[in-house]
């Protein structure tokens, strides 16, 4: 049934799409009108499915955050699991007078939409990792070593690294060897915002969140044939994870596992210790 709605959207919302950001343009503010500019048309392909409420939501979330906790004046911002560039716009605005925000991720039709859509925004470049995960497989790259991670970023050069969605579809290992590197990354008393979907015993009725599998002691999937579809973790075990390398700063609570706030996933807003 999804996949016959998104047949249908493609079809007929997708193209109404541009008629409505052109009126909106019309009636809108210089400062909105950059933000309607930016709205990625390759979020509405088979490389992703989204809505603008979802990307509109993002914005103003991100911007928040970075607003409350990005302090340095010229930062530099790596976005691991950028999709189709969502937080590139946001921290255009913390990079253009200095520093660098770098989207990375493993789908190459995502890096290509990214480049296409923000090619215009400076200080902000897109790479495409050899970094592999089951629920995301690539074919055709070269994958690397055996616990190698694929950054082009240096040891202790990064103020601010985001990781949506990319925790929940790692398996306990994997996301040890994730946070032990972005651990390296960051600057001292660097800023890590990281997702995580927290087991709370809260039943959604979308299959796909119902962590009712163990992998490990604490980590749960929704699904036994492709673990990293989706990952869950619980509360005490996700802070024993955290709790070597980083302080946590907020928590905000995701909807989907029955948190109690607006944000879909559990995020971390984290300090480098």
């Amino acid at each position: 049934m999804r996949e016959i709605f998104k047949r249908i959207f493609y079809v007929i919302y997708f193209p109404a799409s541009f008629v409505w950001r052109k009126l909106d343009t019309i009636g809108s503010w210089r400062e909105t009108r950059w933000w309607i500019a930016h709205l990625p048309n390759a979020m509405f392909t088979p490389a992703t499915y989204a809505s603008y409420a979802g990307w509109l939501q993002n914005q103003g979330m991100f911007s928040a955050l970075f607003s409350l906790y990005l302090k340095k004046e010229k930062p530099n911002i790596m976005d691991f699991g950028c999709g189709m560039g969502g937080l590139a716009p946001v921290s255009h605005y913390f990079v253009k007078n200095g520093g660098k925000y770098l989207g990375v991720d493993t789908d190459a039709k995502s890096i290509a939409a990214c480049r296409n859509t923000y090619g215009d925004l400076q200080n902000c470049e897109f790479y495409l990792t050899r970094d592999q995960n089951a629920w995301y497989p690539q074919s055709g790259t070269p994958q690397p070593k055996p616990g190698e991670i694929d950054w082009p970023v240096a040891n202790g050069s990064q103020d601010l690294i985001t990781a949506m969605s990319v925790f929940t579809h790692l398996q306990e290992k994997d996301a040890f060897q994730y946070r032990d590197k972005i651990y390296e990354v960051l600057a001292p008393g660097g800023l890590a915002i990281l997702s995580f979907h927290i087991v709370r015993g809260y039943e959604n009725p979308n299959t796909t969140y119902q962590f009712k599998h163990r992998l490990t002691p604490g980590w749960y999937t929704s699904n036994v044939n492709c673990p990293e579809h989706a990952i869950g973790i619980e509360h005490d075990v996700l802070l024993k994870f955290l709790a070597p390398k980083f302080k946590v700063l907020a928590h905000i609570e995701g909807q989907v596992t029955g948190g109690r706030h607006p944000s879909l996933q559990d995020l971390m807003v984290l300090q480098k210790i």
